[in-house]
């Protein structure tokens, strides 16, 4: 039943391959595990979309020490597909913690810091717009108005939790262009502000 998972598996049937590594598996006994195969299983269940599948044998195959960076960061990428936010963060800190030199897992964590710096600009920017909206339309007197003051406080302070968030973002990948330079642009604005 392997060998016929192994044909199935080359011969790109990832449904008639997974089915032979479960039926494998069922009959496998005392004999020590087949990693590479349970791990396969996990690319196969990934093929025939049954990500919780993949989930199990690469959680298999990484407890058990079987490529277990690669098991791991694929485990992290499948609940960030299904939007298990918990999970996913969980596994990818994981990966870092224990696999510190891996790049993948620190590319992951800065991406994060990234997205959650962006959310914070949004906001900045939204209250800029609405604070320029309210001088327009003279709900606001001029740029001295307490009101717009105050609004231009709560946009700095969204513009610097960004700058705290790219800091992290770089700090696990220092190559990342993107958040160097939307950190000088939120420097540039908390200065003008």
């Amino acid at each position: 039943m392997q060998n016929a998972g192994n044909d199935a598996l080359n011969a790109k049937d990832y449904a008639k391959a997974l089915e032979n590594y479960e039926k494998a598996l069922a009959v496998w006994g005392t004999q020590a595990q087949d990693y590479a195969m349970i791990y396969n299983c996990a690319i196969c269940a990934i093929k025939v979309n049954d990500m919780d599948k993949a989930v199990k044998y690469y959680d298999i195959a990484y407890t058990n020490n079987y490529r277990a960076e690669d098991a791991l960061f694929n485990k992290a990428v499948i609940y960030k597909f299904q939007k298990k936010n918990d999970e996913y963060q969980k596994a990818i800190t994981e990966g870092n913690t224990k696999f510190p030199a891996n790049v993948k897992f620190k590319g992951e964590i800065s991406q994060n810091f990234f997205i959650e710096a962006g959310s914070h600009v949004n906001a900045a920017n939204a209250i800029l717009k609405a604070a320029i909206d309210k001088i327009n339309s003279k709900k606001f007197k001029d740029a001295k108005d307490p009101g717009y003051v105050a609004e231009m406080e709560k946009a700095k302070k969204e513009f610097a939790v960004a700058v705290t968030s790219l800091d992290k973002a770089l700090e696990y990948n220092p190559a990342n262009d993107k958040a160097k330079a939307l950190k000088e642009t939120c420097e540039k604005q908390i200065k003008t502000l």
